[in-house]
């Protein structure tokens, strides 16, 4: 099996569907010991084109895979990880696990090898999309119309009820929810000691609010490359603290604001250098979102960690840890650029993306 993949939740996701794969859990016929398959893994996307950060995060996921081999050799005794397409041609791969068979950087690999049994996974813990714009998958998801692959068997095993506005061609199953906990757990044990200063600084953030109060963390979206200089104004945040304080609890005169931003984000932050005493950070972190809150959770014992942001982080944070998430909305960044003005549908694919997210997180 070739698991075609973006980064460590995806493959939470992902290794937990495989894991359950008939082909995987079949006995051998011969009543023989079964070998353990090799399962090879291979970073697709825009990681390749930032060596620095691909080979951090090769280090992080072997380190996740070696636990993964010592708790579980019967079905990842022969998990390895691909160093590059070269790699992954020179062995021979019956199935393939991908996150999105729209990707060109995924459907290529897939193309060249002629790979032809795909089992389609979705974007980080199985949220599904269509196609590289989405408007264009609005009609289609709506009539129930198929996409044509032929010759080619495709399955899908996604996350939480699908909308109708915009659904995979083909019913899909549903991921094993238990054993991507069981993976959750290993990458979490296998990231922990890395994630200690992120950790730390979070706490420390929260120090000096009144005991109980909520640890208040907001994933900053990758778009500050979408704004004029390539900052996110404040225009924005302000709003976004706002809509915190009125909905959900939020006091700046207490409590402050972690800004996690994108490992892409500009080197001073998404926003630029700030320091209005309700905020903190930014962070940028070398484990996942996901990760790291669920080791806040259990560095808090028991008080609560929000979550805000707009990206599908925030439905991996729901599903994996419990913690509470805020879907911020989405008027402050067509206010806040006017580029946006000129390019509607960069937009409009955002808010659909969005809101779909959040119709998933309320409903599964």
């Amino acid at each position: 099996m070739l698991v075609l993949t973006g980064g460590l939740i995806h493959l939470v996701h992902q290794l937990a569907v495989v894991r359950e794969l008939p082909e995987l859990t079949a006995a051998p016929s011969d009543g023989e010991p079964a070998l353990p398959p090799p399962i090879g893994v291979l970073i697709t996307g825009v990681l390749r084109r930032d060596p620095v950060a691909l080979t951090g995060l090769h280090g992080a996921i072997e380190r996740w895979l070696d636990l993964l081999r010592l708790r579980d050799p019967e079905a990842f005794g022969g998990l390895h990880l691909l160093p590059d397409e070269s790699a992954a041609a020179a062995e021979r791969w019956s199935i393939v696990c991908l996150n999105n068979q729209w990707l060109q950087g995924q459907r290529s690999v897939i193309e060249r090898l002629d790979l032809r049994d795909w089992v389609v996974c979705g974007d980080g813990l199985g949220i599904y999309y269509r196609c590289a714009r989405e408007l264009r998958a609005l009609l289609p998801s709506l009539l129930n119309r198929p996409i044509p692959e032929p010759g080619r068997r495709v399955r899908y095993v996604l996350s939480g009820r699908q909308p109708l506005w915009h659904r995979p061609p083909v019913p899909a199953q549903l991921p094993p929810e238990r054993r991507r906990l069981e993976l959750f757990e290993t990458l979490v044990a296998s990231q922990e000691v890395g994630a200690a200063p992120a950790v730390q600084a979070c706490l420390a953030a929260a120090e000096g609010a009144p005991p109980g109060r909520p640890l208040w963390l907001c994933s900053v979206p990758n778009l500050a490359h979408q704004f004029p200089d390539g900052r996110i104004p404040m225009a924005v945040l302000e709003p976004w603290r706002r809509q915190l304080e009125r909905r959900h609890g939020f006091d700046p005169a207490c409590d402050r604001l972690v800004l996690i931003d994108h490992p892409k984000a500009p080197p001073q932050g998404s926003f630029g250098p700030r320091h209005e005493p309700w905020l903190a950070g930014p962070l940028r972190m070398p484990v996942a979102l996901e990760v790291l809150v669920e080791l806040l959770i259990r560095s808090r014992s028991g008080r609560p960690v929000v979550v805000a942001g707009l990206t599908s982080a925030l439905y991996g944070v729901r599903r994996l840890t419990g913690a509470e998430v805020v879907w911020l909305d989405l008027a402050p960044l067509w206010r806040g650029n006017p580029l946006y003005r000129r390019r509607p549908l960069e937009f409009l694919h955002r808010w659909l993306r969005v809101a779909r997210m959040a119709w998933i997180t309320r409903s599964g």
